[in-house]
């Protein structure tokens, strides 16, 4: 009777453990090229909330993998494979909206590469004005040294900011040239209001 008992209690334990989910592996090595591809798509820069959500699902997931990894017995993959949809669904929508976010920078770069473009040339020639007339910009209390030294500089951005466009930099490209659209502003009102105007 005993010898029934404990045979019997084998077997439970046995069907008990072919019935635990196993770990669905095709899905998580799925799961882990979707992930890839939303980093390759730089998606930690151009959907930093979208990415974001991907890494939490995917420490969440790794979290899990490691707690049934480290069960001697009973390992059950029912919640690992829930983790692993929700994991490959965040790393997919990041890489859907890095997509479609760079898209969008990039015409935004092409837009103020053209416009800053007319506005260096027009601030060049304000700065050539005062470099011509040193009596009006000592009048006006320009120090034209500063200023050139200014829109030298400013070129010097604007190309780094091409050649990071270039490169397909588009996000380090938009920094760049709004900042240097700032100083060309900046540069720009001082001078007219000094009286220049582009010759």
């Amino acid at each position: 009777m005993k010898l029934v008992k404990v045979i019997g209690a084998a077997l439970v334990a046995l069907l008990l453990f072919s019935c635990a989910p196993k770990l669905a592996q095709s899905d998580l090595d799925a799961a882990n090229a979707a992930f890839t591809d939303a980093q390759n798509a730089k998606a930690d820069v151009y959907a930093p909330d979208e990415f974001k959500a991907a890494q939490d699902a995917k420490a969440a997931l790794d979290a899990e993998l490691a707690a049934q990894d480290a069960k001697t017995s009973g390992k059950s993959y029912k919640q690992a494979n829930e983790l692993i949809k929700s994991f490959a669904d965040a790393a997919k929508k990041a890489k859907e909206a890095a997509a479609t976010n760079m898209d969008k920078v990039k015409g935004e770069v092409a837009q103020l590469i053209t416009d800053i473009d007319t506005e260096y040339a027009n601030v060049q020639a304000l700065a050539q004005a005062a470099s011509k007339d040193a009596k009006k910009a000592a009048k006006a209390k320009l120090n034209v040294k500063d200023i050139n030294a200014k829109v030298a500089a400013a070129g010097e951005t604007i190309t780094a900011a091409k050649a990071a466009n270039d490169s397909q930099d588009y996000a380090g490209a938009k920094d760049q040239l709004n900042t240097v659209k700032s100083s060309l502003d900046e540069l720009k009102s001082t001078l007219e209001a000094a009286g220049f105007t582009a010759q």
